[in-house]
């Protein structure tokens, strides 16, 4: 094909974040609503229409978490995105909300699952579009490409330096769709089309055959085990008294809500302390008690005292005892082994026994589209199996957007169905009694110092998130355009807010660039971060708060628009700086002593240099204002 010959038909694939609004450059393309809003599912979607005087066929990919590792995506996202490749493919159209930052993480995300789905030479047919709404927020596109520096424009360096643009202001976008398919037509002419990699097709239907054989025999396993336990009640269960556990952000509190019908948990943020709620619900008596959650990637050893104590708080709040148990796991991340592990050892707080008292409640159900969670279950493998077969192969789905009446109906007889097989869940006096490992076999010096090594970066956990989230609730714009500000600002800052726009943006990469120095884990580039204890905390707590950012994100427009639920005070700086050092020096001894690396072998910077970085951070804190930054979605 010459340089600029347009082809009849065009077949694109729309890939990128869920948060990307891919939904909406393929409707601006088609011209109609060929895509329903959202890019939650782990379906593709599939759009045609004649356009230009062209046939064109649109496929919506799966979309992965903005921010999160491909190991973080659900293995059912990657096969349906790898699968979803349509013969005579001319171009990928990379889709990238302008109205949101483009930080460094959101890159690397872009390039791992980019390349995992479609393979190296992917970039020779990728297109990218910024979608927006009319409210860029800048004056030109170039001028948000300028702004966001390396991490985007890197990107379209790997796209060939390819960009347009597409926005939904209401006006007529048929220029620039016109403008977009001569783009994509001179990008054809110059590489051709987009041949798939045979090898990576063929293991993924190989794949994806294998998981829909074993999901329909999990379904059949499953429905058998149900009959037999129904067939054991002999009256139904009037009092239901439920333990709601799971991870930060797992849906827990949400799904509280959609099970009495009533907003009577605080959803979209974490939860702090244990609360009880009870209804009449379709003629039962129910309770429940909301827990606050252990982290997702830190191991049981963080998850602070307080928390566990709330946690079997709530367990007494059941009174006499919860017969229910359920084990919030959202749909839309993986559960890896990791996973499997950490939430092995926080349910050890329970007890052994506690798991004939397990339903496993995946959240999050809007997120398998047209797939079946068996075969979710069986495309995350061991780990995923491990915990169904734990809980006796129960295991329910909840769509917390849907107030369909029939699933939380089904999930009052899964719980009848188990309650009847067992006597009421009573915790024990030492729930770790019957765990074989000896847990005190270590010296009172190690013992205690490890005890104070958990707990400072238990707080450090807490203090970062509770800043993160401060500058959550007061960085989100208002309607009018006005911007909510430290409840310390005067009013002279205040009014010269506008001018100082390029030395607030400055103050604010200063104080991210603090958070890694006192750590002790800046690295100079990703290849720099070796494999050692330091990048080992360092993966952990990148990978908490892009998690916590995605939640926050999903639930912005909740806290936008009700300030009820918005923090009232910033998080003390003094408590945060001495925390961060503590936790600092005590990486510093992990490096030295850890079975991950020694300090003889170590590719970070030298303990001097740490030190030193330190007290300069703390000097820079001490000397300058700490401002919040705004953010806005």
């Amino acid at each position: 094909m010459k340089k600029g010959t347009s082809v009849k038909e065009l077949n694109v694939v729309l890939v990128g974040s869920n948060s990307s609004r891919k939904y909406l450059v393929g409707n601006i393309i088609l011209g109609k609503l060929a895509f329903d809003q959202g890019d939650v599912t782990f379906s593709c979607e599939r759009g045609e229409g004649e356009v230009c005087g062209r046939k064109v066929t649109l496929v919506k990919a799966p979309g992965w978490l903005r921010g999160y590792d491909l190991c973080n995506t659900p293995q059912l996202f990657k096969t349906e995105a790898t699968l979803c490749v349509p013969p005579g493919l001319h171009a990928f159209i990379l889709v990238i909300n302008a109205e949101q930052p483009f930080k460094n993480v959101y890159k690397k995300a872009t390039k791992e699952h980019l390349q995992h789905f479609f393979g190296d030479k992917v970039w020779d047919h990728t297109t990218v579009v910024f979608s927006h709404r009319g409210h860029l927020g800048h004056k030109t596109i170039e001028d948000y490409i300028r702004k966001e520096g390396t991490p985007l424009q890197s990107l379209l360096q790997a796209c060939g330096n390819r960009y347009h643009v597409l926005c939904d202001d209401g006006t007529d976008s048929e220029v620039k769709v016109k403008e977009l398919f001569e783009k994509i037509d001179a990008m054809v002419a110059e590489n051709g089309c987009y041949e798939s990699d045979s090898t990576l097709m063929q293991n993924a239907e190989l794949e994806k055959q294998e998981v829909e054989k074993k999901a329909e025999e999990l379904h059949l396993q499953s429905q058998q085990q149900r009959k037999k336990l129904r067939s054991l009640i002999t009256e139904p269960t009037l009092n239901l008294r439920i333990l709601m556990v799971g991870w930060v952000f797992s849906g827990k509190s949400a799904s509280g809500n959609n099970i009495l019908s009533a907003e009577v948990f605080q959803s979209g943020d974490r939860t702090v302390h244990s609360l009880k709620q009870r209804s009449k619900v379709m003629q039962r008596d129910v309770v429940i008690v909301d827990t606050p959650g252990w982290w997702k990637f830190f191991p049981a050893a963080f998850t602070p005292f307080h928390l566990k104590s709330e946690i079997l708080k709530g367990v007494s709040m059941c009174s006499p005892s919860p017969n229910v148990i359920l084990l919030a796991v959202p749909l839309d991340t993986s559960f890896t082994d990791e996973q499997r592990r950490i939430t092995e050892d926080n349910m050890r707080l329970l007890g052994q026994s506690v798991w004939r008292h397990v339903i496993v409640l995946f959240t999050f159900g809007d997120t398998l589209g047209d797939k079946t969670i068996e075969q979710h279950i069986e495309s995350e493998g061991k780990p995923l199996r491990w915990l169904i077969e734990k809980c006796g192969n129960r295991y329910h789905v909840l769509n917390n957007r849907s107030a369909a009446d029939d699933q939380v109906r089904e999930l009052l007889e899964k719980m009848e169905e188990m309650v009847a097989g067992n006597s009421s869940f009573y915790l024990i006096a030492y729930p770790d009694a019957d765990d074989p490992q000896p847990q005190e076999d270590r010296s009172d010096e190690q013992t205690e110092d490890k005890h104070e090594s958990t707990k400072e970066i238990t707080e450090q956990l807490t203090i970062e998130w509770d800043r993160k989230n401060w500058e959550k609730h007061h960085g989100v714009k208002t309607v009018k355009g006005s911007m909510s500000l430290p409840p310390l600002l005067s009013d002279d800052e205040r009014n010269s807010e506008g001018s100082e726009g390029e030395e607030q943006q400055m103050e604010h990469q200063h104080q991210d660039a603090q958070f890694q120095t006192s750590f002790g884990f800046a690295a100079e580039s990703e290849e720099d971060a070796g494999s050692g204890p330091l990048n080992k905390w360092r993966k952990l707590l990148e990978r908490e708060w892009s998690r916590r950012e995605v939640a926050m994100e999903q639930a912005c427009w909740r806290h936008f628009y009700d300030p009820e639920y918005a923090a009232t005070s910033e998080p003390d700086n003094n408590q945060l700086l001495k925390s961060r050092e503590k936790v600092a020096m005590w990486m510093e001894t992990q490096q030295k002593t850890s079975g991950y690396g020694t300090a003889s072998n170590t590719s970070y910077i030298s303990e001097q240099e740490n030190i030193n970085e330190r007290r300069s951070t703390l000097r820079s804190y001490e000397d300058g204002h700490v401002r919040a930054r705004f953010m806005s979605f």
